[in-house]
């Protein structure tokens, strides 16, 4: 895997991946997207009220990518039923992930452990898998195998606190890393997309969570984002170019819709 090669060398693990073509002005075209965000003047206006409107929003996004039902009011409660409870999965690790932005900062295994608790009712919650039998909404494949998760895990966790690079892609390698390791029996796929969301946070790029990438990567739909992950498994070049560019792209539909959100409270005033 991409880290894996890299972090062995004393520069940043993230340097070598710049270099592709496409991968550092995805990047920047991402960023320059969330600093207009932050400063566009509707938004601003009427951030208290779309701060939780949004990550129901997302919540819900995040738990569709794995099967549950996408409401058309995100101010509704889920269904009672199994896709319900998936639902309240994902609102659940949304809204936690939006309170661990410090502690992620220099404890992010902890936090994404935290997320797992709010995901399975198991005895293993919050612990890494011990076998290699996996939840896999997504239908994947390629599961590395569980005795190799602490090592990739350790890696991670190098790369998000001492990553200099574009927040975008470390966002971006994270969320990749989680998805593709799934280190928990199940429901990896929820902390792997919170993740994101807590990488903006903690480097001060998005602190409010207004961006709702899960909600972009909902819009992208599935299809799309399994095919993004398949590519970013291959190792190559234009595979992973191709995954930043659906991170970047997952993001920037967000943004769209959270300043649609802000034009919509600003024409009912």
């Amino acid at each position: 895997q991409v880290t894996k090669v890299s972090s062995q060398s004393k520069a940043d693990p993230l340097d070598n991946l710049l270099s592709i073509p496409g991968v550092a002005s995805e990047c920047e075209t991402t960023l320059k997207a969330i600093d207009e965000l932050m400063w566009n003047r509707t938004v601003r206006r009427h951030k208290d009220a779309l701060i939780p409107y949004t990550r129901r929003i997302a919540g819900f996004a995040t738990a569709a990518l794995d099967g549950a039902q996408m409401p058309k009011d995100p101010t509704m409660e889920p269904e009672v039923s199994p896709m319900g409870s998936l639902s309240d999965q994902g609102l659940l690790v949304t809204a936690e992930a939006d309170l661990q932005r410090l502690a992620f900062r220099t404890e992010p295994l902890k936090v994404l452990a935290r997320l797992h608790t709010f995901v399975s009712t198991d005895e293993d919650r919050g612990r890494p898998r011990t076998t290699n039998v996996v939840n896999d909404p997504l239908h994947l494949g390629s599961l590395p195998p569980h005795e190799v998760l602490q090592e990739r895990l350790s890696q991670l966790v190098d790369l998000v606190i001492d990553s200099k690079a574009s927040s975008i892609l470390v966002a971006a390698i994270a969320h990749a890393e989680l998805a593709t390791l799934r280190p928990f029996a199940q429901g990896s796929y929820l902390v792997a997309r919170a993740s994101t969301r807590l990488i903006l946070a903690a480097r001060d790029v998005d602190n409010d969570g207004l961006v709702m990438s899960e909600y972009g990567a909902f819009l992208l739909g599935r299809p799309a984002y399994v095919k993004a992950l398949t590519g970013y498994i291959s190792g190559t070049q234009e595979g992973v170019a191709a995954w930043v560019s659906w991170q970047g792209e997952a993001i920037r539909r967000g943004i769209e819709m959270a300043k649609e959100l802000a034009e919509m409270a600003d024409a009912k005033k």
